[in-house]
């Protein structure tokens, strides 16, 4: 994962600090038709994975189990499109895998989204029970500019 980055390039330092603080990402997968269907999520970054907790019957979630591909970005850093972070990878689905995962990452998942949580008013461990699936997102391709 760490050839992921090329750690000479700016661009790349700024899409790995992005990956650990930024809150909103894009999970963009495609229909049965082909078109494409962007969802913003919550995600956290641990040892070169994204993994984003979903409920079981998105739209996201049935477009994955059907095989869909999947690219993840984040929204541009700056008032004038730079800042680019755009992730492709594999993906892998773990049905009732988000309350294990929490119990391993509680700590930060909730240091990072702790003012979400908060407003979106429900407990983390209701949380893990609602949105009980994990997408374990494993990037193979960066595009990143800006820095």
């Amino acid at each position: 994962m760490d050839d992921l980055f090329d750690v000479d390039k700016p661009a790349h330092a700024m899409a790995r600090t992005r990956l650990s603080t930024d809150l909103i990402a894009w999970l963009v997968t495609t229909t049965a038709e082909g078109r494409p269907h962007p969802a913003p999520v919550w995600f956290f970054w641990h040892d070169g994975v994204l993994t984003i907790l979903s409920e079981p019957d998105t739209l996201k979630v049935k477009h994955l189990q059907r095989g869909s591909q999947a690219v993840v970005h984040l929204d541009s850093g700056g008032a004038f499109g730079d800042d680019i972070v755009v992730l492709q990878g594999d993906v892998r689905l773990e049905p009732n895998g988000a309350e294990t995962w929490l119990e391993q990452f509680r700590e930060p998942y909730e240091a990072k989204y702790h003012r979400a949580i908060a407003a979106y008013g429900m407990p983390l461990e209701q949380f893990g029970r609602t949105f009980s699936t994990r997408i374990v997102f494993t990037p193979t391709r960066l595009v990143a500019w800006g820095g």
